[in-house]
């Protein structure tokens, strides 16, 4: 029952985390390699989808390790 719900969880961990990097605006390919400029992006304008997603994998990794030793 644990690896069942264990793989459900990491399944949808997955997908939850795929929808939220498919839903980053923008484009990937480096304009200037400026990390001055990165860190001000990062954390002005993308800092909500930032912790958010943070949230979510902590959340998720905590999930799998609690379901997974979990004894019935």
């Amino acid at each position: 029952m644990n690896k069942k719900l264990a793989s459900i969880s990491a399944t949808l961990f997955f997908i939850v985390f795929a929808i939220e990097i498919i839903r980053i605006p923008g484009t990937f390919t480096p304009v200037s390699q400026n990390l001055n400029s990165i860190a001000i992006e990062l954390f002005g304008n993308y800092v909500v989808p930032f912790e958010v997603l943070s949230l979510i994998l902590v959340t998720g990794i905590i999930g799998m390790f609690y379901i997974a030793g979990r004894e019935d």
